[in-house]
Order: C-alpha cells, then structure tokens, then sequence
C-alpha cells in the first residue's frame, strides 16, 4: 500500500485578503510559516518517506518547515502540482468571482482552466509519485485546488466548493485504486502568530 499526504501550503496575504492567487508567486506570511510549523509538528508523529511540492514559494517554504519536522528534504518539485490558473479572475476578490469559477465558466473568466484540465494534470502528478514510490508513504505540499483536484479525481462527487483549511492535511491511500481517507484534517492548526 502507498500512503499520500496531501498538505495545503500555509497562509498567504492574499489568503488572509480573500484574493484569488494562482499561480501568482504569493509568500508565506507570519501566519503562513505559523501553520506550518503546526502542520509540521502534527506530521512528525508520522514516519514519511518521500516529501514533493509544487514549486510555487509558499508551497516550497511550507514544504521545507515540515521536511525540517520530519526529516527530510524536498525530493522533487513538479510544475503539474502547482494551483489552478484563474485567468482573468488572478488577484480578484472571492467574493466577486467564486460562483462563476465553481460554474467551471471560461466565458465569464477568461484563461480559467477548467477541473478537466487541472484534474488531469494533477491525478497524472500522483499516478506517477504512485508509481515512483511504491509502498512508500508521501508528503506532497501543494494548493487547495491543486488538492481538489486529485480529490476529485479519485471521487467523481467530491465538490471543489469543500473548504480546505491553510496548512491541513489530506490522506488517501492507493492499493489497486485509490480511496480517501481524511480530508481537511486541521484542528491542530490555528490562524493565531505564536507572540515572543
């Protein structure tokens, strides 16, 4: 059996904004680097194996403050595990955009890539780091589409509207197939900067 960890990178300014980001190359913020090192600590009681991460920062930083918890380095970074491309909507409030991305709609959001597009790229991601890893247990940071997405892949009635929490951890696990097994599991991380 292959075990997967799929973790959301911490909190961003944008996150925090309420402001759409992509593939925007956004930070980590003091939050951000906050949560993960709660995610980290939560995940260290865990032995993991193999630790890959989409190669925007935030998700590399995310992914160097867990692997510093766990013990490992970052063994690859893969341009397929980055977040969705929202086009037009990159920047925008949520609030203004949310229904028309959730309607998969290209025409009132110019450049959005669609859940085929990004569920193919992504599921593509974790059946190779399947393949790869055999029988390992894997850490993979990445973004709450980006998550959705291999979600989503696995079953066909997970809603991308779910929310996922900065920093939670998502567990799957694939013998013949895969099946999920927790999602958003977050009560350990809070949206609160530990004072000095």
């Amino acid at each position: 059996m292959t075990e997967i960890c799929l973790v959301r990178h911490g909190q961003t300014d944008w996150n925090l904004n309420e402001r759409i980001q992509g593939r925007e190359d956004i930070p980590l913020n003091a939050t951000g680097r906050r949560q993960a090192e709660l995610s980290a600590a939560y995940l260290s009681n865990e032995k993991w194996d193999v630790l890959l991460a989409s190669p925007l920062s935030r998700a590399v930083e995310t992914a160097e403050i867990i692997g510093r918890a766990v013990g490992l380095t970052i063994t690859a970074t893969d341009e397929r595990l980055v977040e969705r491309e929202f086009g037009a909507a990159s920047g925008e409030p949520v609030a203004v955009i949310y229904e028309a991305v959730q309607a998969n709609d290209t025409t009132l959001v110019p450049g959005l890539e669609t859940e085929q597009a990004i569920q193919d790229r992504v599921f593509d991601a974790l059946q190779e780091a399947t393949r790869m890893y055999e029988g390992k247990r894997i850490l993979i940071v990445c973004h709450s589409h980006t998550i959705k997405a291999a979600l989503s892949s696995i079953d066909a009635t997970f809603s991308y509207r779910t929310p996922l929490k900065n920093a939670c951890a998502n567990y799957i696990h694939h013998t013949d197939h895969y099946t999920i097994d927790r999602i958003n599991v977050a009560d350990h991380i809070t949206d609160e900067v530990e004072k000095p």
